[in-house]
């Protein structure tokens, strides 16, 4: 009698290979948000496409080149406050917020800031207040990781460099204080998420919009 072995093939199973620094990066991005939003999730590819938000990472100890220099001062006095309030009701005016609005939206901004930990600054110019930028780092054992918030050039100021200053003043601030990495958000459906791109910002997550 003769035996015939049959001989079964494997089937082929194919795995995408994430590298572990893209799934920390991921990861990291996504705390930052939920801190900010504690019920948000992470959406697919191809889900809401572009009505979400991006997560974008940059490494603060890279140098971003700047025609403008700015310095950074806490927001720390209601004075200092003040101030960022009656610039920000221009701001969202441009958005079609009206003041009372806008003064909610600081209002909110300090709460989280009490919050977060989260610090504003001011930047300046040899003479004026030009724009303002937040940013909050995680809490151990993640302090490496720094978010920013509310990042804006103020309209009158707008178109002279002072947005390449600004991220340049507050990526050494941040490397100076310890963090290695900083995250962004920014909406898919408006212009500061190509803006961040070009400055080497790139995109790790996506988020649904809180606005």
């Amino acid at each position: 009698m003769r035996i015939v072995e049959w001989a079964l093939a494997e089937p082929t199973v194919t795995v995408a290979v994430v590298p572990i620094r893209q799934l920390d990066e991921r990861a990291m991005a996504l705390m930052t948000e939920q801190r900010l939003v504690a019920a948000t999730r992470l959406l697919g590819d191809l889900e809401a496409a572009g009505e979400g938000k991006a997560l974008l990472v940059h490494p603060t100890a890279a140098v971003l080149p700047a025609r403008a220099r700015v310095s950074l001062q806490p927001v720390l006095s209601g004075q200092d406050w003040r101030d960022y309030e009656n610039q920000r009701v221009v701001v969202e005016a441009g958005f079609g917020v009206d003041a009372v609005r806008a003064l909610a939206m600081v209002e909110a901004l300090r709460e989280r800031s009490r919050r977060l930990g989260l610090v504003l600054y001011l930047a300046s110019d040899a003479e004026q207040v030009v724009g303002a930028v937040g940013c909050f780092r995680l809490p151990p054992p993640h302090r490496q990781w720094a978010r920013l918030q509310e990042v804006d050039v103020f309209p009158s100021w707008r178109g002279r460099g002072y947005g390449d200053a600004l991220l340049a003043a507050v990526l050494e601030l941040l490397v100076t204080g310890g963090s290695d990495t900083v995250v962004v958000g920014a909406d898919e459906d408006d212009w500061p998420l190509t803006w961040y791109r070009r400055r080497g910002f790139r995109d790790v997550a996506r988020v649904p919009l809180t606005r």
